[in-house]
């Protein structure tokens, strides 16, 4: 649920949502969270937003609880700029914009690069998205199981068509599938 979204988060809910079609994902797969300090005297202040996949239960139940929920980024409030907070093993994988500033390099301690982008580059939106995309792509599912109900068709088809392709990333068959192995 979507609560006074500001017009960056508006752009990141357009994103998710061209994600979501392109790749025949489950409606709420993404996520924006806010995490506030509880804290001290910034208690009640915002530390930090997040990026998340969320993989709902499966199969569905009446609360449709989240099952699993992975970080993507995080994004730090800034009022110069939009600072994101990348993980270290992923950082290299996808190509930072050449109008992107590296504020700050991990440490042996810390696990994020943290990056700034200006306010009115766009370039940040095809960034986020890359690091979805990256994400969803290497995403493990919170079930592994060796194939469904649908293996035959699967098999005939060379391709996993199970209608929650988040939930069906833990298919071993689908796996072997994607490498041409067809066992039915």
């Amino acid at each position: 649920m979507k609560l006074q979204s500001t017009p960056f988060e508006e752009k990141l809910y357009s994103i998710f949502s061209k994600i979501i079609q392109e790749f025949n994902y489950p409606e709420n797969t993404f996520s924006i969270k806010k995490n506030y300090s509880k804290k001290g005297q910034n208690a009640g202040k915002l530390i930090s937003t997040e990026i998340d996949i969320n993989e709902m239960s499966y199969p569905y139940d009446k609360d449709n609880k989240i099952a699993k929920t992975t970080l993507v980024l995080y994004i730090t409030p800034n009022t110069n700029y939009h600072e994101l907070m990348i993980r270290k093993e992923r950082f290299h994988k996808i190509k930072l914009p050449p109008s992107a500033i590296i504020l700050k390099e991990p440490s042996q301690k810390t696990l994020y690069f943290q990056v700034a982008f200006k306010p009115e580059d766009p370039s940040i939106y095809q960034y986020i998205k890359d690091n979805l995309i990256f994400c969803i792509n290497n995403y493990e599912s919170s079930n592994s199981f060796g194939c469904c109900a649908l293996y035959k068709e699967c098999s005939k088809k060379t391709q996993c068509i199970h209608s929650n392709k988040l939930y069906a990333k833990g298919c071993i068959y689908r796996k072997n599938l994607e490498r041409g192995n067809i066992f039915y």
